[in-house]
């Protein structure tokens, strides 16, 4: 990359290392080259090399498109040369100190298989930088010095992961409203239910099932079947009012747990009723509840819908229908939202267990490298 000068030849080299683009300068220009700086790239020449040297030498009239190599020197500069010498001493000094840099080959093996698990582009990087950050500021002698990028990454990931309360720490008052939303087909009803048995009927606790759906008369008829299967209360809702009531009535001897219906993003004027009824409730926790073989995108799009119920949590399902858990890590980190639940099968109520990063993360990360984080 040349510049023209009126009274020097300048020309910048571009290479992994200062020495190498030295060689390069040495080899172009001959020994009569002079060396003007030496400084790491700007980002946006980065492509062409980590480090960036600018050789001169002078010119002798209107240079030809290949002049020949002029015979004389670059007047010398001595307080110039020696701050040259001090900043390459410095930048030698600094890559031996930091030897246990991350390669950029563990960088691409770590953001490709953060990619094979659907994780997005934006998240991976993210991470990834975050990763090496930290175990640039480790001295060999930190117990972290050793532990791999990737260990480093999913220890990141465990300290950003936040998880809702247990729901019967939370809801042994009587009155509090516990609301599952969220899209057609997610498992919103059989999750209820599961959760009904396991928090409370297990507990010994009081609770009380509405289904709520002012468009589908038929649509109560499962929920109503499992819930005489476990003797629990129920009421079926098909209008606003019909829900308000029905939750005011059980405010004061129980916990009343409510499905909803699920949309399409073509019927955001139904939903919107919803979530303006329920924003004027308070005492409750709203679940958004996410099929984890959805796709990334679809995902993201269900979270921006569902915005206006103010979910106060995530609980995803069908986790046994997919490999790919990079999107829903991709989809936490990016909603900000505390976990509650994961569901994994039909088995009512065994399929499903409180979120914990481990069961996230244990099938993203390679074992040994969950163990290793666990031992630093």
């Amino acid at each position: 990359m040349e510049q023209p000068s009126a009274s020097m030849r300048i020309k910048s080299y571009f290479a992994s290392s200062v020495e190498q683009a030295i060689q390069e300068a040495r080899q172009e220009l001959g020994p009569d080259a002079m060396l003007i700086t030496s400084r790491r790239s700007a980002p946006e020449a980065r492509a062409l090399g980590a480090f960036e040297v600018v050789f001169g030498l002078q010119a002798s009239g209107n240079q030809p498109d290949n002049p020949p190599r002029p015979a004389a020197l670059v007047p010398d500069f001595p307080s110039e040369l020696q701050n040259l010498r001090a900043q390459l001493e410095e930048i030698k000094s600094t890559l031996q100190v930091r030897s246990h840099d991350p390669s950029p080959t563990d960088v691409k093996e770590l953001l490709a298989h953060l990619a094979s698990l659907d994780m997005s582009p934006g998240a991976a990087r993210e991470l990834v930088s975050a990763a090496v950050r930290v175990r640039d500021q480790h001295s060999p002698q930190q117990p972290g010095a050793t532990l791999s990028l990737e260990a480093h990454a999913e220890e990141l990931v465990s300290r950003r992961l936040r998880f809702a309360f247990p729901i019967q720490e939370k809801s042994q008052e009587p009155g509090k409203l516990i609301v599952f939303v969220g899209p057609a087909g997610a498992g919103k009803t059989t999750t209820l239910v599961k959760i009904a048995i396991r928090e409370f009927l297990a507990n010994r606790l009081p609770f009380q099932i509405i289904s709520l759906d002012p468009y589908r008369a038929a649509a109560h008829e499962k929920l109503r079947s499992l819930a005489g299967i476990i003797g629990a209360g129920f009421t079926a809702v098909s209008s606003i009012e019909e829900f308000v009531g029905a939750v005011e009535e059980s405010r004061g001897k129980s916990i009343v747990l409510a499905d909803t219906p699920g949309y399409s993003p073509s019927e955001t004027g139904h939903a919107e009723e919803i979530a303006e009824c329920l924003r004027h409730i308070s005492n409750k926790q709203v679940h958004l509840v996410l099929p984890a073989s959805m796709r990334r995108d679809s995902l993201t799009r269900c979270i921006r819908d569902y915005a206006g119920f103010e979910p106060d949590c995530l609980l995803f399902t069908k986790l046994d229908e997919t490999d790919s858990r990079g999107a829903i890590l991709s989809t936490v980190l990016e909603a900000d939202k505390p976990l509650s639940f994961f569901a994994s099968g039909q088995n009512i109520p065994e399929d499903i267990e409180p979120a914990s990063a481990s069961a996230l993360l244990e099938s993203m990360f390679r074992k040994e490298v969950v163990e290793a984080v666990s031992a630093a």
